[in-house]
């Protein structure tokens, strides 16, 4: 390859150097060695990489200027490069394919289709970068499968032509020496002719002699095909059966279709595991043709056994015959009978080796190619610069907008403070930041932070709402649980009660009481003990552990807080400690599940409704304008619990390390 700035440009066909690699030289597989030319005379070597060598793995890291026709050997590499071609200055990548990786990408990338279920036609085509290439890589797979489907039709008649060859070589040495034992009896004993009886002993003597050697062949034939019948390699080996004088259709075809299953079994074993159903359902076909086929063997052996048994005894009887007649025509008999049937045998074998040749050379290959692979039939199929384009301002613009669309389209939640204000038909002050503080008073601990800040930041709007100098009563509602609205009333209490302001926190929710959790402030006397008479107004006003800041606690659960809350107490008990405190502040129950709470908004100076982003739905927006109207509630605002971080109090974002906080270098 050439290297290039964004790719490596495949110089197929165009190599710049010759590559020589010595027999039995092991080059390291997959890593990419740079080739840079140096001068005419000399290019350096750069690679680097990791492989596994004898059992553990091992860091290649090479730098190494190399004279071209010097062997580049190492305990990696081992190849010499000459010039051809190659450019001053260029870098080249040479890289050793390991032939696993290439065959696995060959076969994702090449697709062997039928042209038409009913047709004998298949279609070959594959992708990829270099036409001529893929051009060349499907003639030579067609090549290549014709071949090997030769192959397998010449390789049975090889088989016959050497087993042929094999009984012609020892027929021809009995042959030989049959004939010199036949002249030189006759020359010793001047017996030229037999007499009639001997002549007639003697052709049927011949007629069995040759069917025995055929029996007994077809015997031995039988026995050798049960023993190689269950290996695919040796069954290879066997003869067809017609060499031998076995003409049974069903024997042919059941052994023709057992070697045709093990060459496909050998044939997909090459590209998938022994569990791929392909295998499995090739193995279930090799066992019901081979049990079929032991099942005829034994038959054919049974019946051919009893067919030599009966030649035997024929044999005998004619023997018996031959015995009978004189010495010298006896022997005279037994010599040419020899001769004979060793000169017929070789017929027979030089008959069936013309045959089987001749049957060699005509097989023909089953397989046509229609239409050879060229490169003019190449069609481009990507990258299409104007479709690329187009399809990633399609996915990086149109999608996401889509999906952003659908997705505020289905999600009614409150995802920011504008999203409040635009519906809003009352105030909404600014919103209380996030934040990740360990703490339930961040504003205590944390007096300088952002989220210290956003709470001045509602003090100073309701204190420019009200610009009134006595007692300010606020109180603080919200229409669902979790909206945060306790975690507002204490923390609004205690950054009011920083200033030297007294603060009375009154825990109104007697339903789900949750200041005194947030304070760490124990369990005492409240509200429910003042709604049933049992104590007195001072009895249950406790101290806080933060200055200025008392509370009025929800007291023991009661069995219906909300008939306590509904009269004219509560109104009392403002109207008493209006005067002692400069803020009080209502912690009220969740309005939806407590709708008589919104009661305390009638005495009350401001009313503030807490919603949360990513909790609060926009139509709690709507109830809150609904209840602000029908209450007709003059002071009214919307504090907006974990909003984003926009920049609050003096210079924006100055308050993220705290304001006031400086680094001395």
């Amino acid at each position: 390859y050439l290297k290039k700035t964004l790719y490596d440009a495949d110089l197929y066909h165009n190599p710049p150097f010759k590559l020589i690699v010595p027999p039995n030289a092991n080059n390291v597989e997959d890593i990419d060695i740079e080739i840079e030319v140096v001068n005419d005379n000399e290019y350096k070597v750069l690679a680097k990489g990791k492989t596994s060598q004898n059992g553990y793995h091992q860091l290649i890291e090479i730098e190494q200027n190399v004279k071209y026709g010097t062997p580049f050997f190492n305990d990696f590499f081992n190849f010499t490069l000459e010039n051809i071609n190659g450019v001053k200055g260029k870098t080249y990548i040479l890289r050793f394919n390991s032939l696993h990786a290439l065959t696995s990408y060959y076969l994702g990338n090449t697709e062997i289709k039928l042209v038409h279920p009913e047709a004998d036609f298949i279609s070959i085509s594959i992708e990829g970068e270099i036409v001529q290439k893929e051009t060349d890589f499907i003639n030579e797979l067609n090549n290549t499968f014709i071949e090997f489907g030769l192959m397998n039709k010449n390789r049975n008649s090889e088989n016959s032509l050497k087993f042929i060859d094999s009984q012609l070589s020892r027929i021809k040495g009995s042959l030989d020496s049959a004939g010199i034992s036949i002249s030189s009896y006759r020359k010793r004993n001047k017996a030229i002719n037999l007499g009639q009886e001997a002549q007639l002993v003697y052709k049927r003597l011949e007629e069995i002699e040759n069917e025995q050697y055929l029996t007994q062949l077809q015997i031995d034939y039988y026995i050798d095909l049960q023993q190689y019948i269950n290996n695919n390699k040796t069954i290879e080996e066997i003869v067809n059966p017609s060499i031998v004088g076995i003409s049974d259709e069903s024997l042919n075809g059941a052994l023709s279709k057992l070697k045709e299953l093990y060459s496909r079994r050998e044939e997909l074993s090459y590209s998938v595991q022994d569990k791929n159903p392909s295998i499995v359902l090739i193995d279930k076909d090799i066992r019901i043709t081979r049990d079929g086929l032991e099942e005829s063997l034994n038959n054919q052996l049974n019946a051919t056994k009893l067919k030599k048994e009966s030649l035997q005894k024929r044999y005998d009887k004619i023997q018996s015959r031959l015995n009978k007649l004189p010495d010298t025509e006896k022997q005279l008999i037994g010599i040419q009978r020899k001769f004979d049937l060793n000169n017929e045998l070789y017929t027979y074998m030089l008959q069936k080796r013309a045959e089987t040749s001749l049957s060699k050379a005509s097989i023909a290959s089953e397989i046509q190619i229609i239409d050879k692979a060229l490169v003019e039939s190449a069609v481009h199929i990507g990258p299409n610069l104007i479709m690329d384009v187009a399809a990633g301002l399609f996915g990086g613009a149109i999608l996401p907008l889509l999906f952003i669309t659908l997705l505020n389209f289905f999600n009614n939640k409150i995802g920011t403070i504008e999203e409040v204000e635009k519906r809003s038909k009352i105030p909404v002050f600014e919103g209380i930041v996030k934040h990740k503080y360990k703490v339930k008073l961040p504003v205590i601990h944390h007096p300088r932070s952002g989220i210290a800040e956003s709470f001045r930041g509602v003090k100073s709007n309701i204190n420019a709402s009200l610009r009134q100098t006595d007692s300010k009563v606020i109180s603080i509602n919200s229409l669902i649980p979790n909206e945060g609205k306790s975690f507002v009333s204490s923390n609004l209490a205690a950054i009011i009660s920083k200033t030297n302001k007294k603060v009375l926190l009154i825990e109104a929710d007697m339903h789900n009481p949750k200041l005194c959790d947030l304070l760490d402030f124990e369990e005492s006397e409240g509200l429910s003990n003042y709604f049933n008479n049992e104590k007195k107004t001072d009895e249950i006003i406790f101290k806080t552990s933060i200055p200025n800041l008392h509370i009025i606690t929800a007291g023991p659960v009661s069995a219906n807080p909300s008939d306590l809350m509904d009269g004219p107490e509560f109104e009392r008990l403002i109207d008493k400690v209006r005067t002692n405190y400069d803020y009080i502040i209502i912690d009220n129950a969740p309005l939806l599940l407590v709708p008589d709470t919104i009661l305390t908004s009638s005495f009350s100076d401001i009313s503030l409704f807490v919603l949360r982003v990513n909790l609060s739905h926009r139509d709690e927006i709507f109830q809150i304008n609904k209840i602000v109207d029908f209450n007709r509630i003059k002071h009214a605002a919307v504090v907006v619990n974990g909003a984003s971080d926009r920049g609050y109090s003096y210079g924006k974002k100055y308050w993220k390390k705290g304001y006031g906080e400086y680094i001395k270098n």
